[in-house]
Order: C-alpha cells, then structure tokens, then sequence
C-alpha cells in the first residue's frame, strides 16, 4: 500500500472537469487498498475560508475513503499551507499533480507553482504530473495571448523537470510534450474516463425511448455536450443534414447549452418544431439512461476524436453507436474500436454513409462491444493499474 498525495485546483462540490476526474481517480485508488490525501485549492463546501480544512467523502471516519485538504490557492500563502501540510505527512510522499495551466490559478500564469514542484523533486518527494492540457497554444489572431502561450511553455518544462514520470490525456499531447522533457522521463498516456457512469436500468431506457420518439418511425440520434463555440459550427449543419435523409427522426441534445442550441437549429424549412428535443441539465444516472435510449450519438470534434473528450467517452462507455470524426488529434484507439470514425467532422461524411452503417447494425450487439471496448481501453480501473504498475520513483 502507498500514500498518494493529489494535488488539484479543482475539486468537487465545485464545478470542472478536472475536479470530477480527481474525485473519480481517489475514489478508485483507496478502493484498492491506497491511502489517499486531495490537496485543493477549491473552496469548501458552504463557501468557508478555512485554510487547513480535512474532510472525508463520502462518509467521514470510514478508512478507505480519501482525506481531502482544502488549503487555499496555489501560490503565495496557500502553497506555504500545502508546503506545511505534506511536510507534516509520512515520507516517502508520492505527489500527483492534476495540471492544466489555467486550473492552478493566476489566469494560467503560476510559475510559481512549477517552481515549487521542482523544489519539492529536490527535497525527495517522487513527484508526476498529469498533463490534462499541456500550454496555451501561439497564434496570429490574438497576438497578445503568445506571452502566456510561451510562459506556459517554460511552466511545463519546469513540471518535466519536476517529474519522476509524467501521464497525459491524450497521446497527441506526448509530441508537444517529449521536446520539453529530459529523456530519462516517461510519458504515460491515462484516458480521461467517463464521469457519467453507465447506469444497467433496460426497463426505463425503453420507457424513455419511446416517450422521446413519441410514435415517430425514428431513428433517434443525440448529441451530447456543452455546444461551445467550436463546436457548435460543425453541429449545426452535421444534425441538419442527418435530419434531412431522416426525415422521421428526432434529435436529443443533451448537456448544458441545449436548449439555447435547439433555437438555433430549428431554422425555418429545416425541420418540423417537435423534431429536437431538449431537456437541459440532468443527473449523470438521467443522462446514462437517455443516452442509452439513442439509436446513434453524433459528437463531431474541430481536432477530432481523443481520449480527453469526456463528452465522447460517456457515449461509449454507454454502449451509445457512435459516429464522430478523425482529426489531427484523434488517438491510435479511435481507429481500432467500434466506434465509427468519419474523415472529417462534415455534414456529408457522418451524416451520410458514417451514419447509415452504424444505424444499418444491431443496435444492443453494437452497443456490448463498444462498453467491452471502453472497459479494455479507457476505465477508472485501467488507469489506477497503469499508475500502480509505475511503482515508485526515483528521487
């Protein structure tokens, strides 16, 4: 049994993706037997300013569960208060850095806080990082973001240098990455896993199913996200298109940001107004549950299919066919699975024959193996494997 640290700028009850994902990870290892401490700067529960606040999830005093230390920013009072806390632990410490530049606070600037792990490196502690995002990139748009592009650049060297070992969200990451690093310092890929669960209630998927198609022929076909502005470009006319060789099929939106979506996809001639179909924000079991009434889900990326989109991996591992699309960031994986990949996130690539192959196979036989697949491949439990595999590192 080994001791992790995680640290976090995010951490439930507060919202973010990261957060969700560091909850899921300590969950998961004290399940396996590992004492587990959460150090994050996210705010108590009830908006308290405590600075060395312990608590226990989800049951306080049972002995597997996670301690989580809500210890205030990462940097300036608050990373002495982190400093101070492992100090206080048992060596050897074992410290998981969950990192994004913009998750560690000052808008992505935090040098301080890679400084700091370099130094604790130094002073013995077996430090890896998990690059959830690597930096910010360059561009010509907006020229005056290329400063924190290349602080960004200099903050993840530092982690490198920090860093026993290091993991990432994405393979696509590990070329951005690798320039940055020493050579002696592997760089793991761990999947993001689904944080929306699959939930095995058949009788209420068909129950839904049938209110969501309403007596319509079908197929009934989803998307689900948060219809952000990248892409919300290549949705729009995508649904559009698979309405318009469907005609009795019924769109689900799911996510936040659906209903505001669905006004804009009901453009006049389009399609008839009771065509989408929104139910704005749902529990994760509502959202297993309607995603498993689908027929197929239509997730098109700007940078393709990878293994970070949690929005993509909660389709699979609901066992939801799924169309989505190549792209320069897509994962060796997303070639190989049964998922169906189009060439390219266009209307008349998933909408078409991408689209008509999924809907032509058995939709629960399909739907078994691509929750088989998700299991090999991309589980909570691949990833604590992966990270128990790695034993310690070297100081």
């Amino acid at each position: 049994m080994s001791r992790w640290h995680l640290i976090t700028g995010e951490y439930p009850p507060g919202g973010g993706g990261i957060g969700d994902y560091t909850r899921l990870l300590a969950l998961a290892l004290a399940e396996r037997g590992e004492e587990v401490d959460v150090w994050t700067s996210a705010s108590p529960p009830g908006g308290l300013q405590q600075t060395r606040l312990a608590e226990k999830e989800p049951q306080d005093g049972a002995p597997d569960e996670p301690r989580v230390h809500r210890a205030g920013a990462l940097h300036g009072a608050g990373l002495r208060a982190l400093s101070a806390g492992l100090d206080a632990a048992a060596a050897p410490r074992r410290l998981l850095i969950q990192y994004a530049p913009q998750a560690v606070g000052m808008r992505g600037l935090n040098v301080a806080f890679c400084a700091w792990a370099l130094a604790r490196r130094r002073a013995g502690d077996d430090v890896r990082v998990m690059f959830h995002e690597p930096f910010f990139p360059f561009g010509w748009q907006r020229p005056q973001r290329n400063l924190l592009a290349a602080v960004n650049r200099g903050m993840a060297g530092l982690l490198l240098r920090a860093s026993t070992r290091a993991y990432v969200s994405t393979s696509a990451w590990t070329g951005l990455l690798r320039p940055l690093a020493p050579r002696d310092v592997p760089i793991t890929t761990l999947p993001i896993p689904s944080t929306i669960p699959f939930v095995d209630q058949r009788a209420e998927v068909s129950r839904v199913r049938a209110r969501l198609l309403a007596g319509r022929g079908g197929p009934l076909l989803v998307h689900f996200g948060t219809y952000g502005e990248m892409i919300t470009p290549l949705l729009i006319p995508v649904l559009r298109e698979a309405v318009r060789r469907h005609p009795d099929a019924r769109i689900l939106l799911l996510g936040r940001g659906g209903p505001a979506f669905a006004d804009r996809l009901r453009a006049p001639g389009q399609s008839s107004p009771d065509t989408v179909v929104t139910l704005g924000e749902l529990d994760a079991e509502q959202i297993s549950i309607h995603l498993q009434a689908a027929d197929a889900a239509l997730q098109p990326y700007p940078d393709g299919a990878d293994t970070r989109r949690t929005t993509l991996m909660a389709c699979v591992v609901n066992g939801v066919p799924t169309v989505t699309n190549d792209g320069r960031f897509t994962d060796a994986e997303w070639r190989e699975g049964p998922v169906r990949l189009a060439q390219a996130a266009q209307p008349e690539e998933m909408a078409g024959e991408a689209l008509d192959r999924v809907l032509a196979e058995d939709r629960d036989e399909l739907g078994g193996r691509t929750r088989a697949w998700y299991q090999a491949r991309f589980s909570m439990p691949r990833t604590v494997e992966t990270l128990l595999a790695d034993g310690d590192g070297a100081p």
